[in-house]
């Protein structure tokens, strides 16, 4: 599949995190409180690594990514038929860069505080049951609006949270938790936060201002995490091939 062909699939199927967002404010707004937002919401400005799992009703969520996949006309992903350009794949590098996992032996098998390596990728390890998450300080889950015993389910190269997760394998079609479909699940949210369309242009500053809101690593983000500065991004983006106007 071509790349032009990808991302317009990519442009008709962005109706499904939107249908799957409103059900999930229908059964009292679980995912708001997972996933990432929009803007400054609730979780928009946190790293995946710091975002968190209170109760979250997953027999639901499953059943509307179900109920979505027979209703939208999504793209059946394959690793073969996925691709980015280079500036796309050099900014992922340095996404994992910038949260750490590049320095594991795998970055495709750390989850968050490094308590524990995925085993199977063949699903999130939060949705295999070999991991529940990593659970977080009273004082970060209150910072973050629930109560104390909340969790991170923050796994992967790019540190994806099970809910984000959930949404990016329906709307994508992805096979496996492998490292091919994370890099498809991060590329489509950089595509979401408007990032892609900064690269195409040359313009790094910009993409990392608009992924900045999904990644805390990045400079600029106001989660207050200890971003990386913008000398270290410009170095880690050249020296991973990618381009600037």
């Amino acid at each position: 599949m071509s790349r032009a062909r990808v991302f317009a699939s990519f442009a008709v199927l962005g109706l499904a995190a939107v249908a799957l967002a409103a059900y999930a404010r229908g059964q009292g707004g679980s995912e708001a409180a997972d996933a990432p937002a929009d803007g400054l919401g609730a979780w928009g400005s946190f790293n995946p690594s710091a975002w968190f799992d209170g109760a979250f009703p997953i027999d639901d969520i499953t059943q509307s990514i179900s109920d979505l996949g027979s209703e939208v006309d999504t793209m059946t992903y394959t690793p073969s038929g996925f691709s980015v350009d280079a500036n796309v794949g050099a900014f992922l590098g340095t996404i994992k860069q910038c949260e750490g996992t590049a320095n594991a032996p795998d970055p495709y098998r750390v989850c968050y505080a490094y308590r524990h390596t995925v085993q199977d990728l063949s699903d999130h390890p939060a949705v295999t049951g070999e991991w529940r998450g990593e659970p977080l300080s009273a004082a970060m889950c209150a910072n973050a609006g629930l109560g104390p015993g909340c969790v991170s389910t923050a796994a992967g190269a790019y540190q994806i949270i099970r809910p984000t997760w959930l949404r990016l394998k329906a709307k994508l079609r992805l096979p496996d938790f492998g490292p091919a479909s994370q890099d498809a699940a991060a590329a489509e949210l950089l595509r979401e936060r408007g990032a892609t369309a900064r690269l195409a242009v040359g313009d790094l500053a910009g993409a990392v201002r608009k992924a900045s809101a999904e990644w805390a690593s990045l400079p600029g983000s106001t989660a207050g995490q200890g971003g990386k500065s913008m000398t270290q991004v410009s170095a880690w983006y050249g020296g991973f091939g990618g381009g600037t106007a």
